[in-house]
């Protein structure tokens, strides 16, 4: 059983935000206090340059660390790190993008992405994008942030990207406390010492989670579930 917290890693989409993407200052002033006792990770599927950006000018806690990219960016302080190099299959990806006419639905700020492609589509959509992916042989993964559809190569998610993150600070995985809102977020939630969803997340992710928070969801929520996570805090 977690005895105690050494990292914080809480997504951003549906965690410190609204209902619509933007930051609630409720939520920030809440990490802003959690983070003078431990450090926090912010945690995303946004591409790396906006993942950062937000570390540095919301600055939850001292250091700069956080997961971008689903999984397939690291950063801490001035570092950076690719978990897995991916370019092949990933070109395949845009190849096949361009084939079905789906490039039209790339998001606005897939020209900062390092690993991941990120599409605007809705469910029926991802569902043909998925079996085109599967007939194909493309050794990736699709997943939805709630916000977007995320295509990936094969072993990057956010859980991956909190080990590294971990590893590269000398913390032991088991030994984190995890947030977050919605499917891209299992993974995180699977390996961490202590999961908390918030009551705006799907029905799975709620069941998946240690424990969900109350409140009305999103950001309103963050400052309960940091609540929980205090108790944790030596």
């Amino acid at each position: 059983m977690l005895k105690v917290v050494k990292l914080v890693a809480v997504d951003i989409d549906g965690t410190i935000t609204h209902e619509k993407p933007y930051i609630h200052l409720g939520a920030v002033k809440a990490l802003r206090q959690l983070g003078k006792s431990v450090p926090i990770a912010l945690v995303t599927g946004n591409p790396y340059p906006i993942a950062y950006a937000l570390s540095k000018y919301l600055r939850p806690c001292e250091r700069i660390a956080g997961i971008a990219e689903n999984g397939g960016v690291v950063y801490l302080d001035n570092e950076v790190y690719i978990t897995e190099e991916s370019s092949e299959v990933m070109m395949e990806v845009m190849k096949l993008l361009k084939e079905i006419r789906y490039d039209r639905y790339l998001s606005e700020d897939s020209r900062f992405r390092l690993v991941d492609i990120a599409l605007r589509i809705g469910p029926d959509e991802q569902k043909f994008l998925a079996e085109e992916l599967s007939r194909r042989k493309l050794s990736v993964n699709i997943t939805s942030s709630g916000y977007a559809v995320h295509i990936m190569p094969s072993g990057i998610n956010k859980g991956k990207g909190l080990k590294m993150l971990c590893d590269r600070m000398g913390i032991d995985y088991k030994e984190t406390a995890v947030i977050g809102d919605s499917y891209n977020d299992l993974d995180m939630f699977s390996i961490a010492g202590i999961s908390i969803s918030l009551p705006n997340a799907p029905e799975e992710v709620r069941r998946s989670a240690d424990i969900v928070a109350g409140g009305p969801g999103y950001g309103y929520s963050l400052a309960i579930a940091l609540k929980i996570v205090r108790r944790f805090i030596l």
